[in-house]
């Protein structure tokens, strides 16, 4: 099986020629800054100062903390995928029953919103909801409601799942957005034709549709959730136990900085997005993924 697929690769850069070579610093950048980071890595998880062994990853599973961050990493990972997919749907619906002059618009809007994340996020997040931001004032002054003293509080885990749902959500809507066209107007209108209703319709033809689409898009908005850092090490520092913020600790620690420790934790968290990927292949090839 292998050996057919090498055998069809060799055919085809042989029947591509020199079409393949603007291809060729495509391949060098994936090489010097994935594959060979990604090697050097998993070499130094498995290399400490006295040889090799998994020392580090048996310290990850045995330490209570190393276990907690992981576990708020999915947590939250899983929560803002399950909002994220929920509004970028529903967006997505909504935005088909509109005008093509309004949907080219909107979707111009989601795919700028999409590409504002990272530190510049936060920032914006500390002067529109901070303790001072814009928003807590005018509620404050205009309602006469204090949201740190209901409760509210950004720079905590609340804050880190509003910022992270800010990004996934039109991240979900672009995925989703190809894919509602599956659920077809004739399809709908037949369904009413035989007595179904908008509730039934959904329920027994509408999400079985869209289902393959939806879990193929929750798998890539948990693994973008995953794997972010900056936005929550700018919105809280280190005061909450993500495992990027703690590979970054371990990396950039001024006391006990431990190399191979962070390397092991990076090759775990690696390993769950490459599931995470791998289940999305497989329900887009199994379930008709995003757009048929």
């Amino acid at each position: 099986m292998n050996r057919t697929k090498v055998t069809q690769f060799g055919l085809e850069l042989r029947r591509g020629g020199v079409l393949w070579i603007p291809f060729l610093p495509l391949m060098l950048f994936a090489l010097g800054f994935e594959i060979l980071p990604m090697g050097y890595i998993v070499y130094s998880s498995i290399h400490t100062s006295a040889g090799f062994s998994l020392h580090s990853y048996v310290q990850v599973l045995h330490s209570k903390y190393y276990l907690i961050s992981l576990k708020n990493s999915l947590m939250v990972s899983v929560g803002v995928g399950i909002i994220g997919l929920g509004i970028g749907t529903v967006g997505a619906l909504a935005l088909r029953s509109l005008g093509e002059a309004w949907r080219e618009k909107l979707l111009t809007l989601v795919n700028m919103t999409s590409n504002f994340s990272g530190v510049p996020l936060a920032f914006a997040y500390i002067v529109l909801l901070g303790v001072n931001g814009l928003m807590t004032v005018l509620v404050k002054e205009k309602m006469g409601l204090d949201l740190y003293g209901l409760g509210f509080n950004l720079f905590s885990w609340t804050g880190i799942v509003l910022v992270y749902i800010y990004f996934s959500v039109p991240l979900a809507f672009m995925l989703m957005y190809p894919a509602v066209y599956a659920v077809r107007q004739d399809i709908q209108e037949a369904a009413q034709i035989l007595g179904a209703g908008r509730s039934y319709f959904w329920r027994k033809i509408g999400l079985p549709i869209l289902l393959p689409s939806m879990l193929g898009s929750f798998t890539l908005l948990f693994a973008n959730a995953l794997g972010a850092y900056a936005t929550a090490y700018a919105l809280t520092n280190s005061n909450n136990t993500l495992v990027s913020i703690t590979i970054a600790n371990l990396v950039t620690g001024d006391i006990f900085p431990d190399p191979s420790l962070a390397s092991a934790l990076a090759v775990i968290m690696a390993s769950l997005l490459t599931v995470s990927l791998f289940i999305n292949e497989r329900l887009r090839k199994n379930g008709g993924g995003t757009g048929r």
